[in-house]
């Protein structure tokens, strides 16, 4: 068993991973709106920087930990309860989406709508917003102004392109 000097103690230390607080709104399965912040790691793998949004909600794992606005400790969420996620876009996400082609949709999760663009960055010949939605991972990532808005293809419903193609 061990005791509360022994949390502090490097070797203890050595298996804390930095993260940053991020803020966000999460819309739930069963209609709760919660505003908080998300724990993200501050290093990625793969490129420079902290780990995206995107890629950090299709990492494995079930649970989260939330902390909502005004709470001092954070809560654990399921990731499968969560409709949406939204959270401000960052500089980061402009730079890596740069040059690609995008589409306006609007995306229907029961009675909730929401409208922006998605980033399609494949190959012509799967440029589709179906191919894009019948693509792996459990999210849909959409702009809408400043927000990044991540949208689980398993609540949706309804899909509608809006608008014409844009680069």
């Amino acid at each position: 068993m061990t005791s509360p000097e022994d949390v502090a103690t490097p070797r203890a230390q050595a298996f804390y991973v930095p993260r940053l607080l991020r803020a966000a709104e999460v819309v739930c399965a069963d209609g709760r709106v919660l505003r908080g912040r998300v724990f993200l790691p501050a290093a990625a793998e793969s490129h420079p920087g902290a780990l995206r949004m995107a890629e950090w909600l299709e990492e494995p794992g079930c649970f989260f930990p939330f902390l909502p606005d005004g709470e001092g400790r954070p809560v654990l969420l399921s990731k499968q309860q969560l409709i949406v996620v939204t959270v401000a876009a960052s500089v980061e996400d402009e730079t890596a989406d740069s040059g690609v082609e995008r589409k306006r949709i609007r995306v229907e999760c029961g009675v909730l709508r929401l409208e922006g663009e998605v980033v399609i960055d494949m190959p012509a010949s799967h440029s589709r917003v179906l191919d894009l939605l019948n693509r792996p991972g459990d999210f849909l990532a959409l702009r809408n102004g400043d927000h990044n808005l991540f949208v689980r293809k398993s609540r949706i419903v309804r899909v509608a392109e809006s608008g014409a193609a844009r680069a």
